[in-house]
């Protein structure tokens, strides 16, 4: 067995090194192994009705869907914490008066000239 010199001090305690500590590697430089795992929205569409609309609390809800409790509790923190992703389509108003003019031109003279959106709305 290695010893460490400093734990030989007293007369009845013994401090064995570990694998990490005689190969040199300090247990705060280990990077930590965390599988996570995907929550499909099903689950937390449901975790949220069970919480907000049949008022069950966090746990309850958690055991109902399968979740860990510390995930049912973040899932619902982003959802009031966070606003809704949301596009940044905005719609055409139809207060605004749409122009556009169609010019028909053979050969540089004008044939035909017509409004486009009044055209369209006639057929």
């Amino acid at each position: 067995m290695n010893f460490d010199d400093a734990s030989l001090s007293s007369l009845h305690t013994y401090r064995v090194k570990t694998r990490q500590q005689q190969k040199g590697i300090q247990p705060s430089i280990q990077k930590s192994k965390r599988k996570y795992c995907h929550i499909s929205p099903d689950r937390k569409n449901q975790l949220i009705s069970l919480v907000l609309d049949k008022k069950l609390r966090i746990k309850d809800a958690a055991v109902i869907c399968s979740l860990n409790y510390s995930t049912a509790k973040t899932i619902l923190y982003t959802l009031r914490h966070r606003p809704p992703k949301q596009a940044g389509v905005q719609p055409i108003s139809n207060s605004r008066k749409q122009n556009l003019t169609v010019k028909i031109l053979i050969k540089g003279k004008l044939v035909n000239e017509y409004d486009f959106y009044k055209k369209s709305n006639q057929s």
